[in-house]
Formats: structure tokens, C-alpha cells, sequence
């Protein structure tokens, strides 16, 4: 088997950065009880967001409007089912709703991203799906530091491919 040099240093790279994410959101702040809870997960999503998207700026600049534009859609979904009082129809009103949309914006170019819509709707869903400071920062920050982090270990990457493995 032939080894990918470039996959090796990406690989290196995210593996660190990695680490060290899961390091700053979980164990620093419970030792200070700052609470962060659900960011590690909302940044790994929008990490994955970023290399789905096909890395460099371009990922980054699709992925983060892609991403954002899923929490609206999953606040519309929330709001649509509590017209309802969270029944069937409301149920399936939002979700049609919110999908639909999701697909629909994808129109507009910077909003082309369908995947990252929808892992922004659904992380917000994982954090508890309810329109409150506690999921919603939670949500969009994890998101966007992983968008950042995806940024960050693809450039690194490089650097360890260009100067470390050789």
C-alpha cells in the first residue's frame, strides 16, 4: 500500500487541532465551570461542513453561509410547531417547511450547500432545539470555531507536507 503524503499531513494536522479543541471545550472549562455544552460537538459539525465543502476559502465562505442559513430554517421549524402546539401537523408543517427551504435557497449561489444547511439544522436539533441563549450560542459558535478549525488544519496540513514530510 502507497501512502498520500498531503492525506498524512491533513491527517496529522487534524489530528492535533483535534485534540486540542477537545481539550478547550471539555476539560478547561469544567475545571473553571464555564459552560460550553455542545460546542465540541457543533464544531466537529462544522468542521466536517468545511472538508464536505470542499475545503480552502471557498468551503469556508459556503460552508459557514450554508451552515448559518440550517439554525434560521431550524428556528422557523421550532416556531412553525409551536403554532401548532407541537402536534403532528405542526410536525410536519415545519419540517416540510424548513426542508424545502434548505433545498430552495440552494438558488441563490453563496447558499448552493444543500449538506451544510443541513447539518446547521440539525446540530441546532441535537443541542436541544429550543430558541434559548443555551442552544442557540452553543450552536452557532461550535459551527463557526469549526468551520475555522477546518480553515486552519487544512493550512497546516500544507505547511507539514511542505516542510516536515518529505
Amino acid at each position: 500500500m502507497k501512502f498520500d503524503k498531503s492525506l498524512i499531513s491533513v491527517s496529522l494536522s487534524v489530528g492535533i487541532l483535534a485534540g486540542l479543541w477537545q481539550v478547550l471545550v471539555s476539560v478547561i472549562p469544567a475545571d473553571f465551570a464555564i459552560p460550553l455544552g455542545g460546542v465540541g460537538v457543533a464544531g466537529f459539525l462544522g468542521w466536517a461542513t468545511f472538508y464536505a465543502a470542499g475545503g480552502k476559502k471557498d468551503g469556508l465562505v459556503k460552508g459557514t453561509a450554508a451552515n448559518l442559513t440550517g439554525v434560521i430554517w431550524a428556528m422557523v421549524i421550532v416556531l412553525i410547531m409551536q403554532l401548532f402546539n407541537f402536534n403532528l401537523l405542526g410536525a410536519f408543517l415545519g419540517v416540510a417547511v424548513g426542508a424545502f427551504m434548505m433545498c430552495f435557497q440552494a438558488h441563490i449561489k453563496l447558499l448552493g450547500f444543500i449538506p451544510g444547511a443541513f447539518i446547521g439544522c440539525s446540530t441546532f436539533f441535537a443541542l436541544g432545539a429550543t430558541i434559548t441563549d443555551v442552544v442557540l450560542w452553543p450552536t452557532i459558535i461550535g459551527l463557526l470555531a469549526g468551520l475555522v478549525l477546518g480553515f486552519i488544519s487544512e493550512w497546516l496540513g500544507g505547511l507539514i507536507n511542505k516542510y516536515i514530510i518529505k
